[in-house]
């Protein structure tokens, strides 16, 4: 926790607080109106007017705190009183100064603190008026300048009513006179009154003296606020001109999301129009994997033509900034390769963000011309009165360099802002003029303190300097309500008061903007419903019921005493509405627009409606595309796989057979990824723990691939640690699709050399093992670029039309989800033309006091004719020819007889008349589909027990639970192999047997 100090000038700051005779005075309404609106408009909890004594923080008005005063070192405003500028804590838990600070840590629970540091006549900071809330939020530039102006009106309260400090001055100034009576009295010779009026003389000279002082100290604060002032002018007309050019690239980034493949001469026109008009703005440019492609205007701008944002170092950290973040990032002043100096806002562009195929595409970037910037606020001028410099090269405040100016100005009694960028700050600071000393008006204290100290008698009885301070109190009333009514009229909302008798008597030309038919009202001293019902009579509001009901609304809610609620205009406009009771009665009210958040809230729930239906568009056309596409793949790997085995034919004939069946498992295996990319991002992939042998899953995979790799000509390099023989618990069969792919992908790339696996065990305890697999071949590799989209889904390092490599760019995709899904990782490392190594790093649990499963071989799976059992009689019902002919193929000669059923209804008219062993029923049939069929069949007697085996295109991640609730005993997604139909058939039989 960091401890408040004590400010540089706290002896001075001490005496301005006390002489505002304030602390541990009783509560005032004229401080406590302030607190109870900003507790209201700012929807805050607790909201205090706070004076900072030497070791305590007292609150001279409080809204939701019980306490009165808290230790100075544990004081959020000891802090906010080091500097003039607003002090914010957006998160207090995540803030190294306060994150164990009792006040965060225990009750008020602080998390969010904003406080605008209050000053004396003086300019002393003396304390703050401060929003807290116990969750963190952020001010946006509309409350902050609220904010500041509350303080100021708080400010003003310190010297508009000060009656007590004048009373207390001048009993002080009587009790002086009249010991100053008794002493003088005895004293009537001259020297005795010569020494009188030396005494007198040395008295009033020296408190001349320090009036002074303290006027030209005064002097001085006063051209140290006109500075400031002028700085804040700046200040704001620096950061107005900059956003009004950083921001086109948010136009840039908006051109990507609608057309990633943007051609340069689309580009060029966009960022003429955009550009155009815009002062001061060298280049705007579009870098696609962070190489800058795209550049406007290109006359000027050609060097910076193919510049690698990421592979120079002196725009790598400011790339990487602007990724990390996702915002705007600002660098520079930077010297470009183009010539010249210039800022550089910067955007990372995602695509498809916030979902799971979200990608880097590349940055938006905006130059902006510095000297032009500088012209463009005014700076030039002010130069030319003030010696000034700016600080925080690449938008990092005052730990950046100075860039512009004398540097020495931030060594020197310096004035300074912070200008707020979009991705960080600048400090602009100046020297204040120092104000001359005038000998003549020393001159005259010296004759004035002699005169005074010769009349004495007769001056004391009637104190000059108690009228002067009379004639400046009502001075500065007068000043003080002019600043009141400006600061009313400056509000960025709707400003109303109301007196005890609900009439208007405040309102600023806001309010009168936003209610034009009744704005005639708010100036004639009108009741609240006066002014309601002027604005019907113009037809001002959407009424969505009687005049009375309307009225009578507004009204019960404009009686309570602290309210707020939100209602239409007649143009469509949205207000809403901030009320609050005040001590005399009367009230106090905000009124905002809203129309804009209002608009913004329907446009995002819109675009959520979009996005819904877009996602289920997207699952109902991989659903019908997975099912038109497995159909026919049924028929041509079914009866390719019966023309293979057909004895008869010849080596071509063979050859031929081969090349279609290995061309239609290519499109299968295509059309398997998709569906299992899509079961990972609906999250409807699920592992399946079993005990299971590590070492045998591994030789599985490098028995399926060994022989691929060899017949490339290939070295197959096995590295396996023993102590990896031993059981575990997980899914082998993810295990092993995750390794097939990564050795399928080595063979793919290699030409020449070997391919290697390695697997060990990294590190282990009693209950599990860190498995470390490696998997390296000696191919064409990658570079570093190529890598950050190597597992991004449907993305291929070799994209052009003529690519040698084929493939659907989806399986390292799957690797990565599967990793993650099992809690583990895969990364890789290559180097472009010297072969790639892909690392697979998870958790396997022991299996405790258990076998592994045995492999599931379904081509050993025995047939009614190789077992010997009497013939099982299947009833098929499905609606293709294709599909009943393979059907049919595979299972002649094998102790099965077929019947076949055109559609549902004749399926279940079948087994009404005939007993059978299992059924196959297809999804999608005429007359009645499979599932119905399935419902009508388990209500006969002969369906009641009968296997039946879904044998569908349907493979969507639920199909296969939604045909189990149906009433089915397995499932089979086409197309299916003989292998799996024989097994599917055996475990029917075996299901059967044991009801």
């Amino acid at each position: 926790m960091e401890i408040a100090t004590a400010c540089v000038d706290e002896a001075e700051r001490l005496e301005a607080l006390y002489s505002l005779h304030l602390l541990d005075t009783p509560a005032e309404e004229r401080f406590d109106r302030w607190t109870r609106l900003a507790q209201q408009y700012f929807d805050v909890p607790i909201s205090l007017v706070c004076l900072v004594d030497v070791d305590r923080q007292w609150f001279k008005s409080k809204q939701g705190l019980d306490a009165s005063e808290t230790d100075r070192s544990i004081s959020f405003c000891g802090h906010a009183i080091k500097d003039d500028d607003l002090f914010i804590v957006e998160d207090a838990s995540l803030d190294p100064r306060f994150i164990d600070n009792p006040l965060v840590i225990g009750p008020p629970h602080i998390r969010f603190y904003a406080a605008k540091p209050l000053h004396s006549g003086n300019g002393r900071r003396i304390g703050t008026f401060c929003l807290i809330d116990s969750k963190p939020r952020r001010l946006s530039e509309k409350e902050r300048l609220l904010l500041e102006q509350i303080g100021t009106m708080v400010e003003q309260e310190f010297t508009l009513h000060a009656p007590g400090k004048f009373r207390l001055l001048a009993q002080r100034s009587d009790n002086i006179l009249g010991k100053f009576r008794d002493i003088v009295r005895p004293l009537q010779n001259r020297v005795a009154a010569a020494l009188v009026s030396s005494i007198s003389f040395i008295f009033i000279l020296s408190i001349a003296s320090a009036a002074e002082q303290q006027r030209e100290q005064q002097l001085q604060a006063e051209a140290d606020k006109a500075l400031f002032s002028e700085l804040v002018s700046i200040r704001g007309e620096i950061e107005t001109a900059l956003n009004a050019k950083l921001y086109l690239v948010q136009g840039l980034s908006g051109l990507v999301h609608a057309n990633p493949q943007i051609s340069e001469t689309s580009f060029l026109q966009f960022a003429r129009a955009l550009g155009d008009g815009v002062n001061g703005i060298r280049s705007l440019q579009l870098a696609p994997d962070g190489i800058v492609r795209y550049v406007w205007p290109q006359q000027t701008n050609r060097a910076a033509i193919g510049h690698n944002l990421l592979g120079d170092e002196d725009r790598r950290a400011a790339a990487n900034k602007a990724i990390s973040s996702r915002k705007l990032w600002l660098a520079g002043p930077v010297t470009l390769l183009q010539g010249g100096q210039a800022l550089i806002g910067r955007q990372a562009v995602f695509l498809a963000s916030g979902t799971a195929d979200e990608h880097f595409w590349g940055f938006a970037t905006v130059l902006v011309d510095i000297d032009a910037l500088i012209a463009e606020a005014g700076l030039d001028d002010f130069g030319q009165r003030y010696r000034f410099a700016l600080r925080g090269v690449d938008a990092a405040g005052n730990t950046g360099d100075t860039f512009y100016g004398d540097a020495s100005v931030f060594d020197n009694r310096a004035i300074q802002t912070t200008v707020t960028l979009p991705a960080g700050s600048w400090v602009i600071a100046a020297e204040p003029e120092p104000q001359p000393r005038h000998a003549t008006a020393w001159l005259s204290i010296i004759l004035g303190s002699f005169l005074v100290s010769i009349l004495l008698y007769n001056l004391l009885r009637l104190p000059a300097n108690l009228r002067r301070a009379a004639a400046n109190a009502s001075a500065a009333l007068a000043r003080s309500e002019g600043r009141f009514k400006d600061a009313i009229e400056a509000l960025p909302d709707g400003f109303v008061i109301y007196d005890a008798s609900d009439r208007i008597v405040v309102s600023n030309k806001k309010m009168r903007d936003l209610y034009p038919e009744s704005a005639q009202a708010l100036r004639r001293n009108t009741t609240f419903e006066e002014f309601l019902r002027e604005g019907i009579n113009g037809q001002q509001y959407t009424l969505r019921g009687s005049d009375t009901d309307f009225v009578q609304t507004h009204l019960g809610l404009h009686h309570q005493d602290a309210v707020d609620w939100e209602f239409e205009l007649g143009d469509n406009r949205w207000i809403h509405v901030v009320e609050n009771r005040m001590r005399d009665g009367g009230k106090v009210g905000f009124h905002r627009d809203i129309t804009a958040q209002k608009l913004q809230q329907a446009q995002l729930l819109d675009a959520k409606q979009r996005a819904e239906h877009a996602s289920e568009a997207k699952t109902r056309f991989l659903a019908t595309i997975s099912h038109e596409l497995r159909t026919p793949l049924n028929g041509v790997l079914g009866l390719l796989s019966m023309l293979y085995d057909d004895i008869s034919l010849n080596s071509r004939q063979r050859h031929y057979a081969e090349t279609a069946h290995s061309s239609a498992q290519q499109l299968l295996a295509i059309l398997n990824e998709i569906l299992d990319i899509s079961k990972l991002e609906a999250g409807k992939q699920e592992l399946v723990l079993e005990p299971f042998s590590l070492l045998d899953t591994l030789n599985a995979a490098i028995s399926l691939q060994r022989a691929s790799i060899e017949q490339k000509g290939l070295e197959l390099l096995v590295d396996i640690d023993p102590e990896l023989d031993t059981v575990f618990k997980g899914d082998p069969a993810r295990i092993r699709q995750v390794l097939l792919n990564l050795l399928n992908n080595a063979c793919k790339f290699t030409h020449s050399g070997h391919i290697k696996l390695t697997a060990r065990r990294a590190d282990h305890s009693a209950e599990r093992a860190r498995i470390a697999i490696d998997i390296s071949d000696t191919g064409i590799g990658f570079d570093g670029t190529q890598a950050a989209r190597l597992f991004e889904p449907f993305t291929q390092l070799d994209n052009q039309a003529d690519r040698q490599f084929s493939g659907t760019g989806l399986g390292l995709a799957i690797c990565r989800q599967l990793m993650t899904l099992m809690g583990g990782e895969i990364n890789a490392d290559s180097r472009l033309g010297h072969g790639a190594t892909f690392h697979l790093r998870f958790d396997l649990d022991y299996a405790a006091h258990a076998a592994p499963l045995p492999s599931k071989i379904h081509n050993a799976s025995p047939t009614p004719k190789q077992l010997g059992w009497p013939t099982k009689r299947v009833l098929l019902a499905e609606d293709g020819a294709t599909n009943q002919l393979v059907i049919k193929a595979m299972l002649n000669d094998t102790g099965y007889t077929l019947d076949i059923a055109n559609d549902g209804l004749e399926a279940v008219q079948a087994i009404k008349n005939t007993v059978y062993d299992v059924a196959l029923m297809d999804i999608y049939m005429p007359n009645m589909d499979g599932i119905a069929a399935t419902t009508a069949i388990r209500t006969l007697e002969n369906g009641k027990s009968l296997p039946i085996i879904a044998l569908t295109a349907n493979a969507m991640p639920d199909d296969r639970e939604k045909f189990i609730n149906a009433g089915m005993d397995d499932y089979l997604p086409k197309p299916v192999t003989r292998s799996d139909l024989l097994c599917a058939m055996y475990r029917a039989q075996t299901l059967e047997q044991v009801r």
